[in-house]
């Protein structure tokens, strides 16, 4: 019997590994994928993701599954427009920085013939662009020609189809894989990889029930300056280093600064200007206090009644450190720094007093008077950023809280990069056991 039994295993295991081969093992076609308008190029090796979830089945098959409550009532079947493509090995989606900037495309996706009926029972709008039909919802467009899909993700709510972008889906010169950016890609064993024209490339690897990111960034407009960065022990948010001033300015959108300059009535290209690009801050705790609040009324025979209410307020302990020459004279003379009893406050903060300290290289703000960053040297990093949003999160932050689908799942979330470019991320979810893209699929 038990010979049986381990003839039975090896059977299925030898199964097991012949289907895995052939399946996990993919001919990648790299031919007429990525025209060669494109500057960035996201690679997602979808086979590779799903031998991820398997592995992770194997490992631990309970913790992978969601159990919920079956209701009595039986639901309509739903015909979903993901349950209508045919979900190739792997898939590309690329961008550039004229026709197509505010839209990362994807390579041509083979659809079924109940494809467009599957949109429109999912609520995607129909609309006529220059002869095109293009379906719509949320930030996802589908442009369909026949029995092929391109699909086109918007990188903010307000980026407009127009016909330029269409006519330019059509190409005619495409990367070989023998060309440098694609070669590279090609190289790699990640489910995700990232790459750019100008030398940057990213690797994304499920680790466990988080994510990691490795690679490395390319001089040019490179958004991290040489700086020596600093970490915060025991912080809840903590950030360290030196940005691109010219950079941030030009990825901040009109439609941001309009509204900063309406929010503070200051020019946040001006502010811009007068920054370097240091920042240095920390968020440590929040300070909750008990008020005690006495409030007078009369009854009908005008005797006078005592009213004391108990008022909790939550104040988080934070200081935010930035340099530039003129920056804190130029906030003063704007009367974003005032003083009140003798005290120089930012009236730009309505939520909580912060106090303004100008310093021989910058300015330096705080939630609690004569505080100072205690600062431990990143020997290699230039750049430094972590939240730990698990501690955020374990008790009510009043009107700090927040709350989102994603973030909830988060434990912590670190970035760092070297002085010699190597950029290193890691996103751990709170369950280490569930495989990181189920977490993010649900």
């Amino acid at each position: 019997m038990t010979k049986r039994i381990a003839y039975i295993l090896v059977i299925v295991c030898c199964i097991i590994v012949t289907v895995g081969f052939f399946r996990y093992n993919p001919t990648v076609i790299y031919e007429k994928k990525v025209p060669t308008s494109a500057k960035t190029i996201v690679y997602l090796n979808l086979r590779e993701i799903e031998y991820n979830i398997l592995c992770s089945f194997l490992k631990h098959p309970l913790s992978q599954l969601d159990f919920k409550k079956s209701t009595s009532k039986k639901e309509k079947k739903k015909t979903i427009w993901l349950d209508e493509v045919e979900v190739p090995p792997s898939l590309f989606f690329y961008t550039n920085e004229q026709e197509f900037k505010n839209f990362f495309i994807s390579s041509p996706i083979v659809v079924k013939q109940n494809f467009k009926e599957a949109l429109k029972e999912e609520g995607f709008a129909v609309k006529n662009v220059s002869k095109t039909t293009v379906y719509s919802k949320g930030v996802i467009s589908c442009v369909v020609k026949g029995n092929s899909l391109q699909v086109l993700l918007k990188k903010h709510k307000g980026a407009q189809i127009l016909p330029q972008l269409l006519s330019k889906l059509n190409h005619e010169n495409y990367f070989s894989q023998n060309d440098l950016i694609l070669r590279r890609i090609k190289d790699s064993k990640q489910p995700i990889v990232i790459g750019t024209l100008q030398g940057d490339f990213f690797e994304f690897a499920a680790d466990g029930g988080g994510l990691k990111v490795q690679g490395e960034l390319s001089e040019e407009n490179n958004l991290f300056k040489s700086f020596k960065a600093t970490s915060i022990v025991s912080s809840m948010l903590s950030i360290s280093g030196k940005l691109n001033t010219k950079i941030v300015a030009d990825r901040l959108d009109k439609d941001f600064k309009d509204k900063f300059k309406k929010l503070t009535t200051l020019s946040l290209d001006s502010v811009i200007s007068k920054w370097d690009g240091v920042v240095e801050g920390n968020l440590t705790s929040f300070i909750e206090k008990l008020d005690t609040i006495v409030t007078y009324e009369y009854d009908d025979d005008f005797n006078k009644i005592e009213k004391k209410e108990v008022q909790k307020t939550i104040t988080p302990k934070v200081i935010l450190e930035v340099e530039g020459e003129g920056l804190c004279s130029y906030l003063e003379e704007k009367k974003a720094i005032q003083k009140v009893d003798n005290e120089d406050l930012l009236t730009l903060m309505p939520l909580f007093t912060t106090y303004s300290f100008c310093e021989e290289s910058g300015l330096r703000f705080t939630s609690v008077k004569n505080q100072k960053l205690v600062k431990k040297a990143n020997k290699n990093s230039k750049f430094y950023f972590l939240f730990n949003v698990d501690d955020y999160q374990q008790k009510d932050r009043g009107i700090y809280s927040f709350k989102n689908k994603y973030l909830d799942k988060v434990k912590t979330i670190q970035l760092s990069v070297t002085n010699n470019n190597q950029l290193e991320a890691a996103v751990e979810f709170k369950n280490t056991s569930k495989n990181f893209f189920l977490q993010v699929l649900n």
